[in-house]
């Protein structure tokens, strides 16, 4: 072991992975074919902002000059699950454990991309059979831990993680899990009291850092409710959960023609609620920055972009309702018209200010744009037509343009591209 790659674990384990990194290319310039060199340098780059392909690469590396050990695929397991591409991830890691049965960490990094795969239940099977090999798996013990969770199997998930905290008290993710158990339990205060605790521990945790911004934002009703439902899908697959939404929207379609029957202004509370109900997960998160606005405390828990949000979303949302309703009821259709070109606005609005793609962003604010540009357009129409039915001429046409950039918004926001950072 030369100098360098003993400085370089020194200086890992201090938290000082630039440096560690300079160590470790100097030590391969001299020994070029060091698998242990790419295997620390896979794990340095792990902990540096933006160089996780760059440790993938690493850890290839290793693994072709590793080609028997389990460790270096094992490692490219990890890393993968930690760059969203889980279906790559679950076979190296089953390749690992055929070259070792009773190697922990490929069974660890199995669990991992299961549950990136929304496979609770295989990840579960995966943190025990980890846990028998080495009780005090700290790892396996987190896992299981999250994997009881996402099953909402929350009384077990506190004892794995209270066990966990028994062998050490300053476990952070140990404190991070209980207080996102917590916050499915509906245990607003207990919540952030574990992150807090987590983050006094580990301040650059992510998981606990998006936990207590999370358990700010459930201070709002509306939000607690965003938080049951999208807990309350978390237990079943994928089909599943699409059949539950697709029977509510059947639902709500019932329920808006008996409104309609009973008397016209009761379509406008059954429609926000099918509004709601349809793009609520696009919408919470804004309108909870809101809300946290109005807070003296957790508003600080909130970024410049957040908080921009925050005030976007509130104000086209609100702003818009006030006066779809006030339109409407008071027979000011134009009135009602832009109020409900702000409130379809915020579709696109909520992909703009906390996107980390640039070409997102102006993508979403360009259709933010001309969904209001639209609205006003339609508003003048209807305004210069005051005896003529709403849906004709010029203000149908720009109906359709409207629905069609606020639906189809959320259909463009399902592409990676315009909703991720540029890969890693």
């Amino acid at each position: 072991m030369s100098s360098d790659f003993a400085r370089a674990r020194l200086l890992r384990e201090r938290g000082r992975h630039e440096e560690a990194v300079a160590m470790l290319l100097s030590h391969l310039a001299h020994q070029p074919e060091d698998p242990s060199a790419f295997i620390e340098l896979a794990l340095n780059r792990c902990e540096i902002p933006g160089q996780r392909q760059l440790a993938l690469e690493d850890a290839r590396t290793a693994t072709g000059l590793l080609p028997s050990h389990p460790y270096p695929l094992s490692l490219q397991s990890r890393i993968l699950s930690e760059l969203e591409r889980q279906k790559e991830a679950l076979p190296l890691a089953e390749s690992a454990i055929s070259l070792d049965p009773e190697f922990g960490h490929a069974w660890n990094s199995k669990c991992l991309a299961l549950i990136g795969l929304r496979r609770w239940k295989e990840a579960e099977a995966c943190a025990r059979i980890s846990l028998g090999l080495d009780a005090d798996d700290e790892s396996a013990s987190n896992l299981l831990s999250l994997a009881l969770r996402l099953q909402n199997r929350l009384d077990e998930s506190e004892d794995e993680s209270r066990r966990r905290l028994e062998r050490d008290p300053e476990n952070a993710f140990s404190f991070a899990n209980s207080g996102w158990a917590a916050l499915q339990r509906g245990d607003i205060k207990g919540a952030e009291n574990h992150f807090k605790e987590c983050l006094r521990i580990d301040p650059q945790m992510e998981y606990a850092r998006d936990g207590l911004k999370q358990s700010y934002r459930a201070r709002s009703a509306f939000f607690r409710l965003f938080l049951k439902w999208t807990f309350f899908l978390q237990r079943f697959s994928k089909n599943n959960q699409l059949l539950i939404v697709i029977g509510m929207i059947v639902g709500f379609r019932v329920l808006r023609n008996l409104a309609a029957t009973v008397h016209p202004m009761l379509v406008v509370p059954v429609v926000l609620l099918y509004f709601l109900f349809v793009f609520g997960s696009w919408l919470a998160g804004g309108l909870a920055n809101f809300f946290l606005l109005r807070d003296p405390v957790a508003r600080f828990s909130l970024d410049p972009g957040e908080k921009a949000e925050g005030a976007a979303m509130g104000g086209l949302f609100f702003g818009g309702l006030i006066a779809l309703v006030a339109g409407f009821s008071l027979g000011i259709q134009p009135a009602g018209v832009v109020g409900g070109a702000m409130m379809i606005a915020t579709l696109p609005v909520s992909m703009v200010f906390t996107n980390p793609s640039r070409i997102g962003r102006m993508v979403f604010g360009l259709i933010s744009v001309a969904i209001l540009v639209f609205g006003a357009v339609m508003a003048v129409d209807v305004a210069a037509h005051p005896g003529r039915d709403m849906l004709e001429g010029t203000a149908d046409l720009c109906f359709g343009i409207i629905i069609l950039l606020g639906v189809g918004s959320t259909w463009v926001g399902m592409i990676p591209a315009l909703r991720r950072a540029k890969p890693e």
